[in-house]
């Protein structure tokens, strides 16, 4: 109610100060001077001048330069076709993740691998995770169309893997493969997706893209059930056809990319291809890459193995989680290390780091990362363990129980619509819809634990629903979010985000499948098959459960519901604490008009008021006059969004109205440029945090041996 009185009071006091400004001249209580005019003009000049200026300024005719006209249709063209060619390699990876969701059982089965089911998933999302952030450097150094052209490939070569796969190994190393491939497809077209536009067209580039990861997620235990009906292999088959489509689609928009800061197809300078590879990687930071890999692989190995394969407290458990932690400080503390001026700054003066240290002591990125985290718990919960409630206590059928998740896409829908319409719209902030998000989304699952419980259908489908919704709501506003805070830094603030919601989402399913199994442990170990078991992993022995006695089945199917409502109920805990992060985020302002537009009314002065907008006698508007093409508009949309930004807590700076002063505008992008690497040197782009905090190299102004 606070929030709502203040919000009302600007509104009202914002409009009373148009209709003052508007006022005649005579209405006024104070007479104000026009320093402007001469001093020899008489007052009734001075009367009727004033009278113009306040209230009868002539209002832009609608009629549009030809040549603005031209270049808005060339830029919708643009991104249509960006759009269009990226779609398919986005949709491929986001299916990739939940087409096996419902195949499971049958491809355990044909190897005979019910014991290592779990594995299908975890080679793909513990590849899927850790090398996230290499992409978002190979993506600045090789520039954005050899990284994804090399993501897609790995996709391509992983998914026909597991779809000619002769045994368990070929199809773990396919998997393996193709969670490599969607880190870098997902990363590299998010970062695609920031180039060169301001942050009102990146909204609706990353809403649509973020739609269709959604669709992905929740079409893929459908097309992967009716496939398995026939064989499971060509779940694999489907992927490895978008993937080769795909790799011609990127193709045609090569020249549209951003290129890299060490061009490999054409060398800059006197360089050969092999000798602009070898001096790319000497930039890249493999050490850091390789801790980072090692310490997310640990954490997610001993949490696969905890609960499942061995007991929480064995020794195979612990000695991971405990490397993997080790080795992430250890990575924490190199990135700090490879920071301008340090100690391995100076070892290794070309090394990029992947995630630099400022990046990771930012209060907004951590938390932005945390609400990710809770978006990836929430999100593969729903995909893996909705439908492990329809096949195992419903008893339905692994198609029918992957039809029932499309009630999830008409959530996530309004979800994504609704940030779309408060980002562009009204309000143009990013607080709020991640704010609601949180909330919705995670008052969508606490419910969706009783509906499970007391095995009501209809309620399991509008709770899904409800998450759906503030899963959608967070989508694009974090990508936002990041883009307006990091605007100087954004390959590896993505990097970092994308990392976090497959990170959150491994984790929770770890919790969740040891918490499921240690609820369904005696059920199954007191009824069922001729040794005594029923194997939750086969379909065969979940279809045999509907042979067994009314009141064995009746048991049966109880405990999995109240096993199922305790997975969920494990997870809330995250989802909390994604609640308690939203309350500390900052704020991004999105701006309605372009800073070049901005710029273009100011150098207008007077003029910009009347016919900034408006042609002139030959066709031509003012800034086409002034020799500014639509290039030119682009890189300030790229390097300056025009957007503002709120560092701290907004909600307290509203509670204590001081917003206003708090304010400040979103840092630039420095213009991507083609650069060469020779012998102790590394060309950058120099961002206006690094020139504020370690200045100019001996290099010149380009040349730096440091980078952050």
């Amino acid at each position: 109610m606070i929030l709502a009185y203040r919000f009302a009071r600007k509104k009202y006091q914002q409009r009373q100060a148009t209709k003052n400004s508007l006022a005649p001249a005579g209405t006024s209580k104070e007479q104000t001077t026009d320093h402007s005019l001469p001093n020899n003009t008489n007052a009734q000049t001075r009367q009727e001048v004033t009278v113009i200026n306040n209230s009868t300024l002539p209002k832009a005719p609608k009629a549009k330069c030809v040549q603005c006209k031209e270049e808005k249709s060339a830029a919708r063209k643009y991104r249509w076709k960006l759009l269009f060619c990226l779609l398919p390699a986005f949709f491929d990876a986001s299916l990739d993740l939940t087409i096996v969701a419902t195949a499971l059982p049958q491809i355990a089965s044909h190897f005979d691998k019910f014991n290592q089911l779990n594995w299908i998933v975890t080679a793909f999302t513990l590849t899927s995770t850790a090398f996230i952030p290499i992409f978002g450097s190979l993506a600045d150094t090789f520039g954005r169309y050899a990284s994804i052209q090399a993501a897609v490939a790995l996709l391509a070569l992983g998914s026909i893997l597991c779809a000619a796969a002769p045994d368990w190994g070929v199809l773990l190393l396919g998997r393996a493969l193709q969670g490599v491939g969607t880190a870098g497809v997902q990363n590299v077209i998010m970062i695609i997706l920031a180039d060169r536009v301001s942050l009102r067209e990146q909204a609706v580039n990353t809403s649509i893209f973020q739609l269709m990861n959604g669709l992905g997620y929740s079409v893929g235990p459908v097309i992967g059930g009716y496939l398995t009906n026939t064989n499971w292999r060509y779940c694999f088959v489907v992927n490895a056809g978008l993937s080769v489509m795909s790799l011609l689609s990127i193709f045609i928009i090569r020249n549209d990319l951003v290129p890299g800061k060490v061009p490999v197809w054409r060398p800059a300078g006197n360089q050969t291809r092999v000798q602009a590879l070898v001096s790319g990687l000497a930039t890249l930071d493999i050490g850091g890459s390789a801790l980072f890999i090692l310490g997310v692989g640990l954490i997610i190995l001993g949490t696969a193995w905890g609960g499942s394969t061995y007991a929480w407290s064995s020794s195979a458990v612990i000695a991971p989680l405990v490397l993997g932690c080790v080795f992430l400080i250890l990575f924490i503390t190199w990135e700090y290390l490879l920071g301008p001026g340090r100690l391995l700054s100076r070892l290794f003066p070309k090394t990029v780091p992947a995630i630099p240290s400022a990046i990771l002591s930012s209060k907004d990125l951590s938390l932005i990362c945390i609400i990710a985290a809770g978006t990836g718990a929430a999100l593969y919960s729903v995909f893996y363990f909705i439908g492990i409630y329809f096949t195992l206590v419903e008893g339905y059928e692994a198609s029918k129980a992957g039809t029932q998740l499309l009630y999830y896409v008409p959530g996530l829908g309004v979800g994504v619509y609704f940030a779309m319409f408060v980002c562009n719209v009204w309000l143009r902030q990013t607080f709020w819809p991640l704010f609601l998000g949180t909330v919705i989304e995670t008052t969508g699952i606490a419910v969706l634990c009783y509906a499970i419980k007391i095995r009501n259908e209809v309620l399991v489908n509008v709770m899904m629903a409800i998450a759906g919704a503030g899963t959608g709501m967070r989508f694009m506003p974090s990508n936002l979010h990041l883009a307006g805070m990091f605007r100087d830094r954004l390959a590896p603030a993505y990097s970092l985000l994308r990392f976090a919601l497959p990170f959150g989402g491994t984790l929770a399913l770890t919790i969740m499948g040891s918490v499921f199994q240690n609820k369904m442990a005696n059920v199954f170990g007191s009824v069922g098959s001729d040794s005594g078991t029923v194997n939750l992993h086969s379909q065969a022995s979940l279809d045999s459960i509907s042979q067994l006695p009314a009141a064995e089945q009746a048991a049966i199917r109880a405990q999995g519901a109240t096993a199922t409502m305790w997975s969920f109920i494990s997870i809330l805990p995250i989802l909390a604490l994604t609640l308690l992060a939203s309350t500390a985020l900052g704020n991004v302002w999105i701006s309605k008009k372009s800073s070049s537009s901005s710029s273009d009314a100011a150098k207008d002065g007077e003029e910009g008021v009347a016919g900034a907008a408006a042609p002139s006698e030959d066709g031509t508007c003012a800034r086409h006059a002034r020799g500014v093409d639509a290039d030119a508009e682009a890189e300030a949309h790229s390097t300056g969004s025009g957007a503002e930004i709120l560092e701290g807590v907004f909600l307290l700076a509203v509670l204590g109205g001081n917003v206003r002063t708090l304010k400040k505008k979103a840092p630039m992008a420095v213009p991507h440029t083609r650069t060469a690497s020779g012998p102790g040197q590394h060309l950058r782009q120099a961002t206006p945090r690094d020139n504020a905090s370690i200045g100019m190299s001996d290099m010149g102004p380009v040349i730096e041996k440091n980078v952050v």
